[in-house]
């Protein structure tokens, strides 16, 4: 049975867009060698991510990101087994959308900052559904 794991971190500053390019083709080619899908999404210097596979690969992939020193404040959302993957065509996708779109993702009525999006999803967990059908939504429709 699939493993989904959502969590947010904090780039580290100063991260370039080449650093992020990099990270993002390591990932695709790490993440089809282990069987991985999912999606990162960077908005103001926040990453979200959705990673989905078998649990031990994603618990793995996880331990490895929270000793990469280009995260850092790394909060896990939500882990749960799923019927099916909801990313399961994409090794790694990527977005990067405004905080407001991230906003309408959640439901929410505006965000005035990335911070404040992403506090409302770890007090309210029951966004986190609505939440991956929207990003799935944004990917399918860019």
């Amino acid at each position: 049975m699939p493993f989904r794991l959502i969590y947010s971190s904090e780039a580290t500053p100063g991260l370039a867009t080449a650093d992020l390019e990099e990270m993002l083709a390591e990932s695709r080619i790490r993440n089809r060698v282990c069987g991985i899908t999912g999606v990162l999404v960077f908005v103001d210097g926040a990453f979200l991510q959705i990673i989905e596979g078998e649990k031990d690969d994603v618990l793995g992939l996880m331990e490895r990101i929270e000793r990469d020193p280009r995260h850092r404040s790394i909060k896990v959302f939500h882990e749960e087994e799923v019927d099916e993957r909801a990313f399961a065509s994409w090794n790694m996708a990527y977005l990067s959308p405004s905080t407001e779109e991230v906003a309408r993702w959640v439901e929410l009525e505006g965000g005035t900052t990335i911070g404040s999006v992403l506090s409302s999803v770890e007090r309210e967990p029951g966004r986190l559904p609505g939440m991956v059908v929207n990003i799935l939504k944004a990917i399918a429709n860019p």
